[in-house]
């Protein structure tokens, strides 16, 4: 369990940094950004590619063009993900929670970003990956139900979808005031609402830094 843990952490560092490299040193430079060894950086990238997440084009490893498509066509605000990387990760460090940035995609929700915690949990966690509308993050963005609010537009999933998974999740207002959501996701011994606290002020964080980049 905690191989395959490593091994999904590790993926999701590469696929964090490709866009960040060249083709000068790449696979030195992806070692140095991920803090993986440069053995493991290309075991990663094939299984990646196996995996339709990465390819080599041009002399160099990039995303592939669907996850791409996928970050244009679902993201709300330019740059929403690159501004959201290190309030997400932060989080993800100050909890062990796997932390999501959830945004409306055409008839349902999707994470725009989405970081494993330490815990394995029963759900699909990378980028892309569809947020149903009963989830804490899909109760935010769109109403009801009722027993599940929280205050300051939150909302909490505890047990209510999958035995074992607890959410929680927060409201983030855009510039122009637009709304995406702020979720962690935690084991049911390890209720995600006590980091309550914690999420809000990730969520205000991004506000903060998202207000300065459109001025």
């Amino acid at each position: 369990m905690g191989d395959s843990r490593s091994v999904v952490d590790g993926a999701f560092r590469v696929l964090r940094a490709l866009p960040e490299t060249g083709p000068d040193r790449q696979i030195a430079r992806l070692a140095t950004l991920t803090r993986l060894p440069r053995p493991t950086v290309h075991r990663l990238l094939g299984q990646l590619a196996a995996a339709g997440s990465a390819e080599w084009r041009d002399g160099r490893w990039v995303l592939a063009a669907g996850l791409i498509d996928l970050a244009q066509g679902v993201e709300p605000l330019p740059g929403l993900r690159r501004s959201a990387a290190t309030v997400i990760q932060s989080l993800r460090e100050e909890t062990g929670a796997t932390v999501s940035l959830v945004v409306p995609g055409g008839d349902a929700f999707v994470a725009l970003e989405m970081i494993p915690g330490r815990d394995e949990l029963p759900i699909a966690a990378h980028p892309g990956a569809p947020m149903p509308a009963d989830t804490a993050a899909g109760i935010v963005l769109g109403g009801d139900p009722g027993p599940r609010r929280r205050r300051f537009g939150a909302a909490v999933d505890d047990q209510d979808l999958v035995d074992g998974l607890t959410c929680y999740a927060v409201p983030v207002t855009l510039p122009g005031r637009r709304r995406v959501a702020l979720q962690i996701a935690t084991s049911s011994q390890r209720p995600a609402e006590r980091a309550a606290a914690l999420v809000h002020r990730a969520a205000t964080e991004l506000e903060r830094r998202l207000a300065m980049t459109v001025r």
